[in-house]
C-alpha cells in the first residue's frame, strides 16, 4: 500500500498507508475532501482510501471537530499554512490514524496560544503515522504519543520558537509505553528536556534526525531494542543519551548507536529539573543504568566535557531502593540479563553492565569541562578537578562503581565485573575514574587528580574486550 507524498508513490513501514479513489485539487466543501486550490502541494486525498479529510490550511477548529470524531483508519491531510491552536490535537479511540501536512515548512502547527499546560499533539491508537509537520511553542510536550503498537514519526520538527528556555516544554518528540516505533527525518530544537525521546518502548529505530539547542538532543530511555543511527545531535547540552530511570517496569536493554554524528553539545544546561539536569554541558553521549549496548562507528567532535561517559546510575541516584522495581511489574524481558534481586525477587537496575564502545572517531573534546555547579552537576565538577593538569579529559570515561578491584597503576589490579568492554576504540583514550573514592574524597576536602585514576594506554586491559557477553544485538526488525 503507498500514498503520493511530495510527488513521489512510498510504500508505507509496517503496514501504514492508504490508496483509494477521491479526486482532490477542485473547490470542495464535503465532508471527505474540504480543499482550496493550492494548499496541497505536495499531499492530498488523490488515491487514498477513504476516510480521507482534508482540512484547509489555519482551519483549526475544523482539525479539533475532525481528531475528536475519528474511526479507524482515518487519513487527515492538512493543507499549507500555519494553525493558531488553542488546545491539543487529541486523537483517540481509533486505530490507523494517518495524520500528514505538506512538509515541515509547510504545515507548522502553532500552540503558543494554549490556555491550559497541555501537548501539542496528543495520541492514543495503533498503528498511527504521523508526517510532514511542524509542531511549536506547545506548553508541554510537542508530540507524546502513549501505549500505542506501530507508531511512524517521519518527517516532523518540534520547536520551541524563542530558543532555549527553562520554559518551554520537556520533549519535542516523545513515543513512550509504545512498541515497534519508527522516528526518522525528524527534527527537534529547544526543549528543556531532550528533543527526540524514546521512553519505555520495545522495538524501536531512531534514524537520520536532527537534534539542535535541546537539554539532551536524543535519548534513549529504559527502553528494549534499539536501533540508533544516521542522526545529528550538536549544539545541545548533552548530545545522545542511553539510560534507566529509577522504578521505570521495563529494563532498558539491547540499544545500537552507530554511524551518529555527536559534536559541539556545548549550550548551557536551562533544564528546570528532572535527571537531565545534573547533565554537564560538554557531554556527548552518556550510558547510565544499562545493559547490553554497542557504540560503534560514530563521530566525535569538540565535546567540552567529555565524548562518552559508562555510569553506574547510583552516580545520578544513589538511593539504592529507588532503584527497587517489583517482579510482576517488570516489563518485556528481563529474564537473561542476571539483574540484582532482593530476597523477594524484585529487580534492582542501576548498574550498567556488558556495554561495548568501538571504532569511534574522537577529536577536540574534552578541552574545557563544565565546572559551573558541584551541587546540580558534580560529575562535571569532578571531571574537572581531577583533570586540571591535562590538556584534555580522555575520551571515554568509566565511573567504576560496583567494581570489585581498583588501582591506579597497576592493570592486573582492576576488575572488570561488569564488563566494560573499549578494547575496539583505538581511535580514543579511556580512564576509569573510581568515582566512589574520588568522589568521597573530594566532599572531604580531598582534592583528586590524574594519579588517582587509571589511564591505560589502548587496548586498555582489563577492558580490552569487543565482544558483549550473550553474543552482537541484532538489528531491530518492526513488524
Amino acid at each position: 500500500m503507498s500514498y503520493r507524498l511530495f510527488g513521489v508513490n512510498l510504500v508505507v513501514v509496517m503496514g501504514l498507508g492508504c490508496t483509494s479513489e477521491d479526486t482532490g485539487n477542485e473547490q470542495t466543501d464535503t465532508e471527505t475532501n474540504v480543499e482550496v486550490e493550492g494548499e496541497y502541494p505536495n499531499v492530498d486525498c488523490e488515491g487514498v482510501d477513504d476516510p480521507c479529510i482534508q482540512i484547509a490550511g489555519g482551519d483549526a477548529l475544523r482539525l479539533l471537530e475532525v481528531t475528536n470524531m475519528l474511526t479507524d483508519n482515518t487519513t487527515i491531510v492538512l493543507g499549507s499554512g500555519t494553525w493558531e491552536m488553542d488546545n491539543q490535537v487529541t486523537i483517540r479511540s481509533a486505530n490507523g490514524v494517518t495524520l500528514i501536512g505538506q512538509g515541515m515548512d509547510e504545515t507548522i502547527l502553532d500552540f503558543a496560544g494554549q490556555q491550559v499546560q497541555t501537548n501539542g499533539v496528543d495520541v492514543i491508537g495503533d498503528d498511527f503515522l504521523i508526517e510532514g509537520l511542524t509542531i511549536q511553542d506547545a506548553k508541554k510536550d510537542g508530540l507524546r504519543v502513549e501505549e500505542s503498537d506501530g507508531v511512524v514519526i517521519r518527517g516532523v520538527r518540534a520547536t520551541w520558537s524563542g530558543g532555549p528556555d527553562s520554559d518551554n516544554g520537556s520533549y519535542g518528540l516523545y513515543p513512550v509505553r509504545s512498541q515497534n516505533v519508527l522516528m526518522e527525518d525528524c527534527e527537534c530544537y529547544n526543549s528543556s528536556d531532550a528533543g527526540l525521546y524514546i521512553g519505555q518502548s520495545i522495538n524501536v529505530i531512531v534514524r537520520n534526525n536532527y537534534a539542535k539547542n535541546n537539554v539532551a538532543g536524543i535519548e534513549i530511555e529504559n527502553t528494549q531494542y534499539a536501533d540508533v543511527y544516521g542522526n545529528i545531535a550538536e549544539e545541545n547540552t548533552g548530545g545522545l543519551l542511553v539510560f534507566d530511570l529509577p522504578g521505570n517496569p521495563i529494563v532498558g536493554r539491547d540499544v545500537r548507536i552507530h554511524d551518529n554524528i555527536v559534536r559541539n553539545n556545548n549550550i548551557s544546561n536551562f533544564a528546570p529539573g528532572g535527571t537531565v539536569r545534573a547533565i554537564p554541558a560538554g557531554t556527548g553521549t552518556v550510558i547510565l543504568a544499562s545493559r547490553r549496548v554497542e557504540v560503534f562507528d560514530n563521530v566525535y567532535e569538540n565535546n567540552d566535557t567529555a565524548d562518552i561517559a559508562i555510569l553506574n546510575g547510583l552516580a545520578i541516584e544513589g538511593n539504592e531502593d529507588s532503584w527497587m522495581i517489583k517482579r510482576a511489574d517488570a516489563a518485556g524481558d528481563v529474564d537473561d540479563l542476571s539483574l540484582m534481586e532482593d530476597k523477594d525477587g524484585n529487580y534492582y537496575n542501576f548498574r550498567t553492565e556488558n556495554i561495548v564502545v568501538a571504532n569511534n572517531s574522537h577529536s577536540g573534546s574534552g578541552t574545557a569541562p563544565d565546572y559551573n555547579s558541584v551541587d546540580l552537576r558534580p560529575i562535571g565538577f569532578l571531571v574537572a578537578v581531577i583533570y586540571q593538569d591535562a590538556e584534555a579529559v580522555d575520551d571515554v570515561l568509566y565511573g567504576t562503581i560496583g567494581e570489585s578491584g581498583f588501582d591506579p597503576i597497576e592493570a592486573t589490579l582492576n576488575s572488570n565485573d561488569n564488563h566494560i568492554c573499549v578494547g575496539g576504540n583505538d581511535q580514543g583514550s579511556f580512564a576509569s575514574l573510581n568515582l566512589e573514592e574520588t568522589g568521597d574524597g573530594l566532599e572531604e576536602g580531598n582534592v583528586p587528580g590524574l594519579d588517582d585514576i587509571f589511564q591505560p594506554a589502548a587496548p586498555f586491559a582489563p577492558f580490552d574486550c569487543t565482544e558483549l557477553e550473550g553474543g552482537s544485538i541484532a538489528e531491530v526488525v518492526l513488524k
